[in-house]
């Protein structure tokens, strides 16, 4: 994720989804064209590995970027996802948007404090286009690599 923003700041910024739309591949030429950038990175900063930390930084900055193992969002439908076992090699980008103390968890057969995540995989995915994953273990990587992004809207 950090090398993304590091290439945002290098090319100059970022353009609407309706200009460049994800294509779920990377094959062909970019066709990136900065008279069409609408916002900018100003800055950005990984995130403490702490919960508590995250939790705060979320408060304080509104939503964050994370990376995370997505093996488990594929098949997602609702509740909280605790899988026992998940790969932290990191897969996806997503967006820490809140949390929860407490979520019911089906396979736990309980209620789990949860990380609420904003996916890009449209609003018939998961809870409209939200995913919930158990706090306090790192599940997925989720803990991993969070950064905090200043955005810049250039556009009029």
């Amino acid at each position: 994720m950090n090398s993304a923003f590091e290439y945002t700041l290098k090319t100059g910024g970022l353009m609407r989804e309706e200009d460049y739309p994800y294509t779920g591949t990377d094959r062909g030429t970019c066709k990136f064209d900065k008279s069409k950038i609408v916002a900018k990175v100003a800055n950005f900063s990984v995130v403490s590995l702490d919960e508590d930390q995250i939790a705060a930084n979320l408060v304080k900055n509104g939503p964050l970027a994370v990376a995370i193992n997505a093996v488990f969002m594929q098949t997602y439908i609702g509740g909280v996802s605790c899988p026992y076992i998940c790969s932290k090699r990191l897969d996806h980008g997503v967006l820490l948007v809140g949390y929860g103390s407490a979520g019911y968890a089906p396979i736990r057969l309980k209620d789990k404090p949860y990380w609420i995540i904003k996916n890009s995989w449209g609003e018939t995915w998961g809870e409209n286009g939200f995913y919930k994953i158990c706090r306090g273990r790192n599940v997925c990587g989720v803990d991993s690599l969070v950064s905090t992004v200043a955005a810049v809207n250039t556009n009029s």
